[in-house]
């Protein structure tokens, strides 16, 4: 049987995402916090391009794609306007869409149910949350006040604005819904009915679906015979 070259190559990849998403905000409050958030944010993009480095095209896109979010990014570091925010938004939710697209589409291939498609699988449900709050944030900036929360960060404060977004955006993914922040706006909550549809038809089919597969081919694995050859 051929064996994928990178058999945990997705491992890597939800390691980086789960650091991102623990760390960030105790991570902020530190001196050089954003620093430190920006190489976390930085090793989940070489992270997510190693996991496509097996399909060569899909890997020069994501090469390409992450270098013009990091200078979009370092650009909103270094100008924090308006048109900045909207460039850096731009660029990483198109960028974490094309992961989300790449990685499920290897998900979906047909072959055995891998524990490294498990990991790729989950890989997706939390970059759908990121990219989502990219949205919540383009939205926000397009028609300012389409969100309302118990306090609202200084329009300013460019990491603030992100930590709500992504709070709202998994709140709304797993259909928790705690209802301290909500949307005002038609679009934010149309965008929000959306957002909470596909968390439910993601977890119900898709990953349902791959795990029961996973246990099935796992039972039906040969098994080896006394001299230890299958």
């Amino acid at each position: 049987m051929n064996h994928p070259k990178h058999p945990r190559r997705h491992l890597a990849l939800l390691i980086c995402i789960l650091l991102l998403f623990a760390a960030s905000p105790f991570v902020v409050t530190f001196r050089h916090g954003i620093l430190v958030l920006n190489i976390i944010g930085t090793a989940v993009l070489v992270a997510a391009s190693y996991a496509l480095s097996e399909r060569r095209h899909l890997f020069t896109i994501a090469i390409v794609l992450s270098g013009i979010s990091i200078i979009s990014t370092v650009l909103l570091l270094v100008f924090a306007q308006h048109w900045a925010r909207m460039a850096s938004h731009t660029c990483l939710f198109l960028l974490l869409a094309f992961f989300s697209i790449s990685i499920l589409a290897y998900v979906l291939r047909s072959g055995r149910v891998t524990a490294d498609k498990i990991f790729a699988a989950i890989c997706v449900y939390m970059l759908i949350g990121f990219t989502w709050a990219l949205a919540y944030s383009l939205a926000d900036e397009i028609q300012p006040g389409s969100f309302a929360g118990p306090t609202e960060p200084a329009r300013s404060n460019y990491v603030a604005q992100m930590m709500q977004m992504r709070y709202f955006s998994f709140m709304t993914l797993t259909t928790v819904g705690y209802g301290d922040v909500v949307p005002r706006s038609s679009a934010a909550r149309t965008m929000a009915a959306l957002e909470a549809v596909m968390g439910q038809l993601y977890l119900t089919v898709l990953v349902a679906r791959l795990v029961g597969l996973h246990i099935v081919h796992g039972q039906d694995s040969p098994s080896p015979d006394k001299t230890g050859r299958f």
